[in-house]
């Protein structure tokens, strides 16, 4: 049933780059990689965490994210998807606190101030 669905397709792994690119054309995402709601946070997709529980708190929409932690509960699959859906309009994306590309900086900037 779920290959035979209009505008659902099942892919296997593709590269980061394709990942980006189906991200951004994307609606909603469903996954249960920590990265990929890292990569939906930022660009402002939508994602169902199919998780109970997360290392990346940041990027859930209860902390200003995307991301909806859903684990496997079917019924609450359904209502957040349903939920999302009907909210759809222009999504934005949020880029959480030093998130900003200056990560190496930073780092360099305290391994060379360090005093020991």
């Amino acid at each position: 049933q779920l290959s035979a669905a209009q505008n659902i397709y099942l892919l296997q792994p593709v590269s980061y780059k394709e990942m980006l690119n189906l991200n951004l054309n994307a609606r909603i995402m469903f996954t249960d990689s920590g990265g990929l709601q890292e990569e939906c946070c930022v660009l402002g997709t939508p994602c169902l965490t199919l998780r109970y529980n997360t290392e990346r708190p940041i990027t859930l929409k209860e902390n200003g994210g995307t991301s909806v932690l859903v684990g496997n509960d079917v019924q609450k699959i359904e209502a957040e998807f349903d939920q999302i859906m009907s909210n759809y309009a222009n999504p934005s994306s949020f880029r959480p606190p030093l998130w900003d590309g200056n990560t190496a900086q930073r780092c360099l900037r305290s391994i060379i101030n360090f005093h020991g």
